[in-house]
């Protein structure tokens, strides 16, 4: 999937409609990451700790993890994201060509469920991209471009959760 005409703000596109009238539950939320081609695993484990960490953070849900065994039984939500396409700045290539390097960019795409039913309640995408105009450490970078697309999936399931909780 590409997502054309999306700003740099990156936001949410493609949301269906969330698909259920019934409460799901906010104990657990578990987390799948999944790249569409081989040689994403750096990409893969960030993205996944970035979700994690901050959704943790946020504190909406009772636990969350991204192995289904800690959810002990507990009822709540599946965050399945894959990366879709990406195209990687690294450090060494914004510092040698600074604001004239091209922007890291990524494309997830996430489908959220009802961990006990695995009843599908909304799909999405998101778009991350890097800033571009500096050279300092860690911006214009593919981490920043991976940091933005987890902060916009953290977002869309707090939204997700606020209109389906109990």
């Amino acid at each position: 999937m590409t997502l054309t005409g999306c700003a740099s703000s990156g936001a949410i596109r493609h949301a269906s409609p969330i698909a259920t009238s019934s409460p799901v539950s906010i104990d657990f939320a578990l987390v799948e990451i999944s790249a569409g081609s081989d040689g994403l695993e750096i990409e893969r484990h960030l993205l996944d700790e970035l979700i994690v960490s901050e959704l943790r953070g946020r504190n909406v849900f009772g636990d969350v993890d991204e192995k289904l065994a800690d959810a002990s039984g507990s009822s709540g939500i599946k965050i399945k994201v894959e990366i879709k396409e990406i195209k990687r700045v690294s450090k060494g290539e914004r510092e040698w060509a600074g604001a004239l390097a091209v922007r890291a960019q990524i494309v997830v795409e996430a489908a959220v469920s009802d961990l006990s039913s695995g009843k599908l309640i909304e799909t999405f995408a998101a778009q991350g991209e890097s800033s571009g105009a500096s050279n300092l450490a860690g911006t214009g970078t593919t981490e920043e471009a991976i940091q933005r697309a987890a902060e916009q999936v953290v977002a869309q399931v707090i939204n997700i959760s606020r209109q389906t909780a109990p």
